[in-house]
């Protein structure tokens, strides 16, 4: 953090100075409704805190300050010398523990507000970007006009901060076209830490999404409860049908899916299926008190190291894997119903 602190102290005096002299031209605001945030979890989630932050050239982020909160909508005003990607991060108490959600947007000159969806608009580069996502949602099926638009939006921008946001935002291209598109960017985008930070993550979900593929064989991780070591491979290619869900105690989605789990455990497991809960990015304390808490009766871990977020490429939660006897994925990305259909089918 030591590294840090000279740069933030110098941008956050010139910020002083440079509102001190009325420097209008350089500020922008933040408003946002907390709505969508609060709609990702069940009643009860209170927003503790929310930070704005910017990312300094080593791909760390600096905190610029706190975004204060009035009723259900956040503001925060502040001075930028230069565009930056931006970040402002959530930090909740959730039913089951705590929790933390983030979304970036450009930090720039403007009165920056967020939709629904939190994409924000009202400053010259992110109404650029949202202007081009709209273009690129009328041709998403067509792979060359995608690519045109790509390098149409990348000609005309000359600011490589905006360019490079907009490369984080382009999920018609899929992960493989994404990959390849960020590989064609120009050098000072290929070199932005956001962009390299993005590149990794996308490597990480291209790997996952190879590992996580039916016909794919395990990937062994480690993990421990209440002081036991477990590996995957305890239960996996041990001649059962093993139902893998991959959780964590603060994520809502996750608790919603338990109860089909546990209803799918208890009707099959005397026909030879076996339930593995893996808790990733979890207190092993807020798992135990989740687990008493939803009622769950099969086998519960947590990942050690995040051994099992990088066996599978893991990007978002849950993952619901189900493996054959031998050792072999046969359905993923189960939800609801599809749960319980998936392991009938395995099982006649």
């Amino acid at each position: 953090m030591k590294r840090c602190t000279p740069l933030f102290h110098s941008i956050f005096v010139t910020a002083l100075l440079a509102a001190a002299v009325g420097c209008s031209s350089k500020s922008f605001t933040i408003t946002c409704d907390l709505s969508p945030i609060l709609a990702l979890y069940d009643g009860g989630t209170v927003i503790d805190s929310i930070l704005v932050q910017y990312m300094l050239p080593d791909g760390e982020y600096a905190t610029l300050g706190r975004a204060e909160v009035t009723g259900n909508v956040a503001r925060y005003s502040g001075i930028i010398e230069e565009p930056a990607i931006g970040k402002m991060k959530f930090f909740l108490t959730v039913p089951g523990g705590s929790g933390s959600s983030e979304c970036n947007l450009i930090l720039e000159p403007g009165d920056i507000t967020a939709d629904e969806k939190f994409s924000f608009h009202g400053s010259q580069g992110n109404d650029a970007v949202n202007a081009a996502l709209d273009q690129l949602a009328l041709c998403a099926n067509d792979p060359q006009a995608v690519q045109d638009l790509v390098d149409e939006f990348q000609r005309k921008q000359n600011d490589v901060t905006t360019t490079a946001f907009f490369s984080k935002t382009i999920p018609q291209l899929g992960l493989e076209r994404w990959a390849e598109t960020l590989g064609s960017m120009g050098d000072g985008v290929q070199n932005h830490p956001y962009i390299q930070k993005l590149s990794e993550s996308v490597n990480r979900a291209l790997a996952g999404q190879e590992a996580m593929s039916p016909g794919a064989r395990y990937r062994d991780f480690l993990g421990t409860w209440e002081g036991k070591e477990y590996k995957l491979s305890d239960f996996v290619n041990q001649g059962k049908y093993v139902l893998v869900d991959f959780w964590a105690s603060w994520c809502n989605p996750c608790r919603k899916e338990i109860p089909n789990i546990i209803r799918t455990y208890n009707k099959y497991k005397d026909k030879g299926l076996e339930v593995i809960g893996v808790a990733v990015s979890d207190k092993p304390e807020d798992t135990a008190k989740a687990v008493k808490e939803l009622g769950i009766n099969y086998t519960v871990f947590n990942e050690t190291d995040g051994s099992a977020s990088n066996a599978y490429g893991i990007q978002s939660i849950p993952q619901i894997l189900l493996f054959g006897p031998d050792g072999t994925i046969l359905a993923t990305g189960m939800r609801g119903e599809e749960i319980e259909q998936s392991v009938k089918r395995a099982l006649k």
